[in-house]
Formats: structure tokens, sequence, C-alpha cells
């Protein structure tokens, strides 16, 4: 995914809220002490994480949202929040990288076969080759390699 497909996204995301709520105009409610102090625990938190290895995405959006509600001035308060929506579409992204890798991992597989793991040759229909049997996830030759088997009760991949 782009960014401009997240950023759609999240447009639909606002009619949507709009649509059910209306207009919100709520007070800010940051800036006090405690959220100070729980900011710059989040902010030694995330360093600590990232300097060890261990740093995540939930990490990184702990202190940014940490960091908002520390905030008391207008102006730095919407920087914070651009940033916290910035991390989260980042996230987002990432996500999506890697739902798109792991689908063409899946399509990948389901174009080889689920035995032999050779890929599938439309062009080899061959008894014994390497063409879909049917409608299912194994070779022609995986198949009839199977159904050779001389013992009556076998149980394999294929006939399981």
């Amino acid at each position: 995914m782009t960014i401009a497909r997240v950023l759609a996204d999240i447009g639909a995301e606002r009619v949507r809220q709009n649509t059910k709520w209306g207009e919100q105009n709520h007070p800010d409610g940051t800036g006090n002490k405690s959220q100070q102090d729980y900011a710059a625990q989040a902010r030694k938190w995330c360093e600590a994480a990232f300097g060890s290895g261990y740093g995540t995405w939930a990490d990184i959006l702990a202190e940014e949202v940490a960091e908002v509600n520390a905030e008391r001035d207008p102006a730095r308060l919407r920087a914070e929040l651009i940033q916290v929506a910035a991390v989260a579409a980042a996230w987002v992204e990432a996500i999506d990288r890697r739902t798109a890798a792991a689908e063409q991992s899946a399509v990948a597989a389901s174009e080889s076969c689920g035995k032999c793991k050779q890929p599938f040759d439309p062009a080899d229909t061959r008894f014994d080759g390497r063409a879909r049997y049917h409608l299912t996830p194994y070779c022609r030759g995986c198949v009839d390699r199977c159904h050779d088997n001389e013992i009556a009760d076998h149980r394999c991949v294929i006939c399981a």
C-alpha cells in the first residue's frame, strides 16, 4: 500500500466519524505535570527498547501519544498530533507491506505442488507430469506416484 491509500483510508474513517458523531469540540485535557512526567518515562522506555534491539511500532506510538498528552501549547500540540498521525500511518504502511509479502508468498505456494513443491507446468499434461491434478494442490506426478502405492492402508499428504 502507498501513503496515498493509507491517507484515503484515514479520510474515509474521518467521514464515517463525522457522520456518526458530528463535529466534535472537546477540551484538549493535556499538559498537566503527571502527563509530562509520563511522557519523559515513555521517551526513556522507547529509547531503551530500541537501544536493546527490541523496539516496536507500539513503543513509538506510545511515546508519541505520551508527548501529545504532555503538551499544553496549541501549536506544539498540533505538531505532536501530526507526528502521532504520521507514525500511525507509517505503521499501517508496514502492516500492508507485510500482508502483501505474505499474500505473494501464498500465491507462489499455490502455484507449486503441495507435496514436491515443484512449480506447476500447465503444458506438462502427461499422467505423471507437472500440471496441476484437477483442482487439487498437487501435481499429476505426485498423484500418480501416490496411486501407484501397493500398500492398501497407506496414508500420505495426498490421500489423508
